[in-house]
């Protein structure tokens, strides 16, 4: 049996629906034009008053360079909205900016049904405004962090106008699963080994992004009402200075027989096994260690910096933490070895009620 770190992925379809409704679950290369869960028929459609509790919607954006990691997301619940951005110091070691918004749904968040060409996500505040968008025919997305002094609580701001390119870079994975106990159907679409270009000032620190290497991680779905992950994504470059970034989940986007793990190379996407993390719940900062059970990945992982997220607002219930810090070990694909060595990049742990 052919290992599946060495077959190829199928090109993704143009739906997630076939023309009956049925979801085309499956674990694919390259983009989808868009998440229409609107075609879903039968036990798999919801009616709006359903949607509007179920479907979730989120856009990730990580960059690094040597120097400095920058991230954001934008968080769409439907009945709530939010936010976050984070900037860490990999040479210091020690946090540039952490700042978090909770918004109310509506015109003032956006994350589209585009995940690749056309996508626009957005969110915006008093104070704050963090988006990524790219145009119908342009091969590359455009991010803009502006956070003002008031929202950083601190003398300085937090400015990230870059760009992450797709033009020559490697595929991106694509996941149609299906969403265990209340939930139906979930879609996400993981880029990673994406050039990074533009300009960071945290902290008081000014940084180039040029050079740097990112990636991203849009999903949208019928989740279930309580959902919990582990997660593991990180974007560099190889000694030779070839960009490569890895995705792996554990307890989420596992059925089926498919997952969302992956290793991108170059202009390449490998697909990977099924990952588990092992790690200490109560000391997030104490090393990590993410391994596949075939022996292909062998991975430690530093923490520098956690950035938390705790609510309980009743009708969500949020434990999210996300360590920031710096890979190293070893990803077997199609027969070679790649050693990886302080590869920036976040962990995650998500327990949620929502």
């Amino acid at each position: 049996m052919t290992p599946e770190r060495e077959m190829p992925l199928p090109p993704v379809p143009n739906s997630i629906a076939t023309s009956q409704g049925e979801p085309r679950f499956g674990k694919y290369q390259g983009e989808l034009p868009e998440v229409d869960l609107g075609r879903l028929q039968g036990r798999w459609a919801l009616a709006k008053a359903a949607r509007l509790l179920k479907r979730k919607r989120w856009l990730y954006t990580f960059a690094a360079t040597p120097e400095v990691a920058a991230i954001f997301a934008v968080v769409d619940l439907g009945y709530t909205s939010s936010a976050f951005a984070i900037a860490v110091d990999l040479q210091e070691r020690r946090p540039l900016c952490d700042v978090s918004f909770l918004g109310a749904p509506g015109p003032l968040v956006e994350v589209s049904d585009r995940p690749g060409a056309g996508l626009t996500a957005s969110f915006r505040t008093l104070g704050g405004r963090l988006s990524a968008r790219r145009g119908e025919e342009d091969e590359r997305y455009q991010l803009e962090v502006d956070v003002s002094r008031v929202r950083t609580g601190s003398l300085q701001s937090f400015q990230w106008r870059g760009e992450l390119l797709v033009a020559g870079g490697p595929p991106a994975l694509t996941l149609i699963a299906p969403v265990e106990q209340d939930g139906l159907v979930n879609v996400t679409q993981k880029r990673g080994g994406l050039l990074a270009l533009g300009s960071l000032e945290a902290g008081g620190k000014r940084f180039r992004m040029d050079g740097g290497v990112g990636g991203l991680d849009y999903t949208q779905g019928y989740l279930a009402r309580h959902t919990s992950w582990r997660w593991a994504f990180a974007a560099g470059r190889l000694a030779d200075g070839t960009p490569v970034g890895f995705n792996f989940a554990e307890g989420f986007n596992e059925s089926a027989g498919h997952n969302e793990n992956g290793l991108w190379v170059g202009d390449r996407l490998y697909p990977l096994p099924p990952a588990r993390f092992e790690y200490d719940p109560k000391e997030l900062l104490d090393p990590w260690r993410v391994t596949t059970a075939d022996g292909s990945v062998d991975l430690r992982f530093k923490p520098i910096y956690v950035h938390r997220d705790e609510k309980d607002l009743r009708l969500v219930v949020s434990h999210f933490a996300q360590p920031v810090g710096l890979f190293e070990g070893t990803v077997r694909a199609a027969g070679r070895t790649y050693t990886l060595v302080s590869l920036p990049g976040v962990t995650e742990e998500q327990d949620m009620l929502w």
